[in-house]
Formats: C-alpha cells, sequence, structure tokens
C-alpha cells in the first residue's frame, strides 16, 4: 500500500512538473504579446509629440564658381529638359537662410554691374513662389545640382525673379522690374551709342569676373540695346544673353539675363515661354541669323 502511494506521489510531482513547464513555456512566448496589446490599447488614439531627424539636402561638394558653373550648364545639356521637384508659396517659403542668401547674392551681382542696388526692396515679406529643380543623377558620391527660382513682388514697385544655385547662390538668371531696372533700360536704350557701349562692356566685364570666365566674345553689336556673348570655360562655351522685357503687372520695362543653356532647358522642360517668337533659339537665329544652341535638337528646330 505504501509502495502505491509513494508511486501516486511520484506522477502527481512528476504532473506538477510537466504542468510548470508548460506554463512556463506560454508564459515566455505569449507575455511579450500581451504587452504589447496592452501598451498599444493604452497608446490608440493619444498624440505623441517624437523630435524630428534634421532634413537636409544632399551634401555639397566644395566648388569654385568657375566649376559650378560649368557643372551647372553641362548637366543642362545633357538633360532633356529642366522639371520642378518642388513648389512652395510665398506662405510656405519659411526658410529664412535661404532668403538671406539670396540678399547676400543680389549685393554681389550689383557689385559686378549685374544688376542694380536692389537693398531697398523687402523681398523677405514678398515671396509670391519659389521652385526647386532638382538636376542631380543618381551617382552616389556626386554633387547635388539644384537651382531655386524664386519671385517676389509687391506688385507695385518691384517684381524680380531669379534663379539662383542652390548649394553656391550663384545667381544664373535674373528677370528685374523696378525704378533702378527702368532707369537701366533708358540707358541702354538711347540713341547715345557711347551710353548703350560703356553699359555693354561693363556688363560684359562684369559677367566675365563673376562668373570666374576665362574670356569672352560679343557676338552682337555693342552699341545694340540686346547684348549675347559667347563664355568661354575649358569645358566648352556656354551663352549668356541680356535684353529687356516687359511686365504687365506694373506696367513697366525691366532687364533681363541669364545662361542660355538654362534657358532651353526651361523651355524643354516645365518653364515659361517668355521669349518672343517661342524659344531662345528661334528669336536670336530670327533676329541676328546666330545659333546661341548648336545640338541636334536645335538643329532640327531651326531647319523646320
Amino acid at each position: 500500500m505504501k509502495n502505491k502511494q509513494e508511486k501516486n506521489n511520484a506522477l502527481l510531482d512528476y504532473g506538477i512538473g510537466v504542468l510548470s513547464v508548460t506554463i512556463l513555456i506560454l508564459i515566455t512566448f505569449l507575455m511579450p504579446q500581451l504587452y504589447s496589446s496592452i501598451m498599444d490599447r493604452n497608446d490608440l488614439n493619444q498624440p505623441h509629440v517624437v523630435e524630428r531627424e534634421t532634413f537636409n539636402f544632399r551634401n555639397p561638394i566644395s566648388m569654385t564658381v568657375k566649376e559650378r558653373v560649368q557643372q551647372m550648364m553641362e548637366t543642362m545639356g545633357r538633360r532633356e529638359g529642366a522639371r520642378r521637384t518642388l513648389y512652395l508659396s510665398g506662405e510656405d517659403m519659411k526658410d529664412g537662410e535661404l532668403l538671406e542668401s539670396v540678399r547676400e547674392a543680389m549685393r554681389i551681382a550689383a557689385q559686378y554691374n549685374l544688376l542694380p542696388d536692389l537693398s531697398a526692396y523687402d523681398i523677405e515679406h514678398h515671396v509670391l513662389y519659389a521652385e526647386y529643380y532638382n538636376m542631380t543623377d543618381s551617382s552616389e558620391n556626386s554633387a547635388e545640382i539644384a537651382f531655386w527660382t524664386l519671385r517676389f513682388s509687391d506688385y507695385k514697385t518691384f517684381d524680380f525673379l531669379l534663379r539662383v544655385d542652390a548649394v553656391d547662390y550663384i545667381i544664373y538668371q535674373a528677370e528685374i522690374y523696378c525704378a533702378e531696372a527702368e532707369a537701366f533700360v533708358m540707358e541702354i536704350t538711347s540713341l547715345d551709342t557711347e551710353v548703350v557701349s560703356y553699359q555693354n562692356n561693363l556688363f560684359a566685364e562684369g559677367s566675365e569676373a563673376y562668373f570666374e570666365v576665362e574670356g569672352y566674345d560679343i557676338l552682337t553689336d555693342i552699341t545694340n540695346f540686346e547684348l549675347l556673348m559667347q563664355m568661354g570655360y575649358e569645358r566648352g562655351e556656354y551663352a549668356l544673353y541680356r535684353s529687356t522685357a516687359n511686365n504687365g503687372y506694373l506696367d513697366t520695362t525691366g532687364m533681363r539675363w541669364g545662361f542660355v543653356p538654362m534657358t532651353v532647358a526651361l523651355e524643354r522642360g516645365s518653364g515659361p515661354q517668355d521669349w518672343t517668337y517661342g524659344s531662345i533659339r528661334y528669336y536670336f537665329y530670327l533676329r541676328y541669323d546666330i545659333e546661341v544652341y548648336e545640338d541636334e535638337t536645335a538643329n532640327s528646330f531651326l531647319a523646320d
């Protein structure tokens, strides 16, 4: 009888042991899921604030102005067109560092006689829009190749459009309407050829220094109010134009200038068609018999 009782006790102990192990295994596997479920229910529909990682564009690679201009224009020539990747309205543009850098770029350009002194105008509080064009290829180690198109206006006294390098804040193109620009247009369209020649030479020499060009060749008559230059670089040549333009909002005349490859890329992409004959290539070809952009697309275009 005693042996039977001991046997039953041993079986009971064994059963308790197996049950304990089973419970332990279940707890090991089920407890994390149970804990997670409880925490999820507690957090459901509850707002939480977390610190976001700082957002930056691709890390810039240090370049000279000369190298940067060459890189941008070569990239423009390889692309079918420039298409914007970001659009910000004036209310969305809160980047104070960008606006401060643009103002400094305008100041520097004025020192090289590419722009009049525009420091009196409040561009920071009159941003109409900002467009970002990213031309960077897929190479992991490539520098950011991008530019901003920014427009500032109070619809009364000034209207500025600038295309500025997104990294180095080089101004590649500008369209300026204000009292100072109107006064400049009166000079370059005057009948005094000495005044026109003087202003054209100032712009050409300033462009050579600002863009770190290795030389330039003026393709139009120096006494003409429209100026077209061939800017020499070690890896190619790029045309730069300067002309007058009209603004319907201010009912005034202003100035515009810029690199032809960028204008062509914008015309092929999502940019404005702002030239009299539909494109800058067609305009200078018909008006001056000058081919400002030589490639297969341009040649077939002009042949038509």
